[in-house]
């Protein structure tokens, strides 16, 4: 089974819930800003429940969208950035977009099947 590399962070203030995916390999923070409010949202380190993988919709199990992505700029986009953007991500380190089509990493999970 293929699951998109997902992670979640949970505001304290808002009690609301960002879903990021990752589609490059990389880095990414323990703490992001909260979409909804802009305060600190504390990450689930990929730890997350299956309520924020899968829904329903008519009937039928489907996979929801995430709100943001983490993504490895290219180089004319890291040459844009400010000196310490530029060296998270030299360090290995992401940034964060709204999501886009971009493909996402997929961890395979074995089944005992």
């Amino acid at each position: 089974m293929r699951l998109e590399r997902r992670n979640a962070y949970f505001c304290n203030k808002c009690k609301r819930v960002t879903i990021t995916v990752d589609v490059d390999n990389g880095v990414t923070p323990m703490f992001n800003s909260c979409i909804h409010c802009g305060e600190m949202a504390s990450s689930f380190m990929y730890q997350i429940p299956g309520c924020m993988r899968f829904g329903f919709k008519e009937g039928k199990m489907v996979t929801l969208e995430a709100d943001l992505e983490w993504y490895k700029p290219n180089g004319s986009e890291l040459k844009k950035l400010p000196s310490y953007e530029k060296e998270h991500v030299n360090k290995g380190g992401l940034l964060c977009r709204k999501r886009t089509d971009r493909e996402p990493i997929y961890t395979e999970i074995k089944t005992n099947q």
